[in-house]
């Protein structure tokens, strides 16, 4: 496939082929408020499940990294992925693939 060059092009062309129930793996935000919006279920890299519940929080936790970044402050990245988290997207994806 072959998407425009715009910004968040694929982020749009993947929602719109969406469908409740479908499952998405993404780290992000914006793009998880979306699919939820669209009734697909929503996991990110280290296990998190999106939800219409806590989607608000992390959105606004983005909004607000992005205004130290552009006030100089740089807010402490992620660390190195363990084996720990591994685990749990593991368990995370099979408990949601299970209930499907």
């Amino acid at each position: 496939m072959t998407f425009d060059k715009g910004p968040d092009s694929v982020d749009f062309a993947l929602v719109n082929r969406v469908h409740p129930g479908d499952l998405v793996i993404t780290q992000d935000y914006g793009l998880a408020s979306m699919c939820l919006a669209r009734r697909a279920r929503v996991l990110n890299q280290n296990g998190l499940e999106y939800t219409p519940e806590n989607i608000d929080d992390l959105l606004f936790r983005r909004d607000k990294n992005k205004k130290l970044l552009r006030a100089g402050k740089h807010p402490k990245g992620a660390s190195k992925r363990t084996k720990e988290q591994d685990i749990i997207y593991r368990n995370a994806l099979e408990r949601i693939l299970q209930s499907t």
